[in-house]
């Protein structure tokens, strides 16, 4: 201590001194303010990040399967519809000309009538914009059951077709197709 009362102003340095070790260090020392305020910056970037990310709710809930009402079964006597009353059947009459006519073998018709299948709009579908769905439309899928009944291996091999990077697994598609086609 001796040195220390060569200096002018050495006393009220040594009092400020003991003053500061007496107050705890936590409240004293600026550092611990600083190391706060970058804690809580740290905290609030964090939870800034985490708030602004898209969630898909529907990969997260399993929904639950809807409800089946149990009801009673009602027998229905239904009586029989009388037959209907035989009509007197009225050959036509045909002309010499015609019955002398040749009768040649017709060719046999096809029934072919187009299976018209009405196709879902998959741009419902969160992830699936026009472009995406042209283009699994190509692929021939058209209906929420279909992309429902995917496998993982059927959803590996849309996304290497497509290029998707990973979105049918993030998006949950499958989850909501199978919410979708259900609710039709």
């Amino acid at each position: 201590m001796a040195w220390s009362q060569e200096f002018p102003g050495a006393a009220a340095v040594s009092e400020r001194t003991e003053t500061a070790w007496r107050v705890p260090m936590g409240v004293a020392s600026p550092l611990w303010a600083m190391f706060g305020a970058a804690a809580s910056a740290g905290v609030a970037y964090w939870w800034m990040t985490r708030w602004t990310r898209a969630v898909n709710f529907e990969a997260m809930a399993a929904f639950a399967p809807k409800p089946v009402l149990e009801a009673t079964p009602i027998e229905i006597i239904a009586e029989p519809e009388p037959a209907p009353a035989a009509e007197p059947v009225v050959e036509p009459q045909v002309s010499a000309a015609v019955e002398a006519a040749p009768v040649e073998a017709a060719a046999p018709v096809e029934a072919t009538v187009p299976i018209l299948a009405v196709a879902d709009d998959l741009t419902v579908m969160s992830g699936i914009g026009p472009k995406l769905s042209a283009a699994l439309a190509e692929r021939g899928v058209t209906r929420f059951a279909q992309i429902a009944a995917w496998t993982a291996e059927d959803l590996a091999e849309v996304d290497a077709a497509l290029s998707l990077k990973g979105r049918a697994v993030r998006e949950a598609w499958v989850a909501q197709a199978k919410r979708l086609a259900g609710a039709q």
